[in-house]
């Protein structure tokens, strides 16, 4: 049997393509990773994204496979190993899948509005954003009571396509200015984020919170000063 190939396109501070890493290095599976840029797409992101021409694009194969909650899904069935992202269960599986798309729903047009809003938006998008995570912290307590994970003891489909948002946590704050509230408030949130961050394979492709601030400070600089 031939050995796959598989192609990992997308830019590090993509909290999209975050998720695939994680997918990937969870699983164990070794790819190749292509650092595209935005402003300069390469004519493989193009062709293999036509229809968006946006990353993350897992390329495996030969076949591309874009969005990255697809690819995440994607990668689940292909390399279903000892380590399930979505449970066999159709109602647990039902419960992933929402909490996973709850962080694109909710907490991504908060958080940026964060870095880029001013006046009422800014104060608006604080408000969300903090509704969000407390929500979070509710589900953790309901789903999995007492255990780190929403899969439990383990990370599931739901916990990869929330944990991108942490590394993101210091730009929110220093940047956004958003008070995140303490572990007294928000227990579960807190045992989840301190889970996520020991787990190696997520440790393996996690870029440095200080770095995405700075990258953070950057865009809310650019997009102010084009305003």
């Amino acid at each position: 049997m031939s050995k796959d190939s598989v192609k990992l396109l997308n830019i590090w501070p993509s909290m999209f393509g975050l998720r695939v890493h994680y997918a990937l290095d969870l699983k164990g599976v070794s790819y190749e990773y292509q650092e595209e840029s935005l402003s300069n797409k390469s004519k493989e992101l193009l062709e293999a994204n036509p229809i968006y021409a946006k990353i993350p694009v897992l390329i495996h194969n030969g076949k591309p496979i874009c969005e990255s909650l697809v690819i995440v899904d994607y990668i689940d069935s292909v390399w279903p190993g000892s380590h399930k992202l979505l449970p066999e269960d159709p109602y647990e599986k039902a419960v992933a899948r929402f909490w996973a798309d709850f962080g694109d729903k909710k907490l991504y047009d908060a958080g940026n509005q964060l870095i880029q809003a001013m006046g009422e938006e800014h104060k608006k998008a604080g408000e969300d954003f903090k509704w969000a995570l407390m929500k979070i912290d509710e589900a953790l307590g309901t789903i999995a009571p007492g255990k780190p994970f929403f899969g439990g003891d383990a990370m599931n489909f739901a916990d990869v396509g929330l944990a991108p948002f942490i590394c993101r946590f210091k730009g929110y704050q220093k940047v956004g200015g958003f008070v995140l509230p303490g572990p007294e408030e928000w227990p579960n949130l807190y045992k989840w984020v301190d889970a996520v961050n020991s787990v190696d394979a997520i440790k393996k492709s996690t870029p440095s919170p200080d770095e995405v601030a700075e990258f953070a400070e950057v865009l809310r600089k650019r997009v102010l000063g084009a305003a």
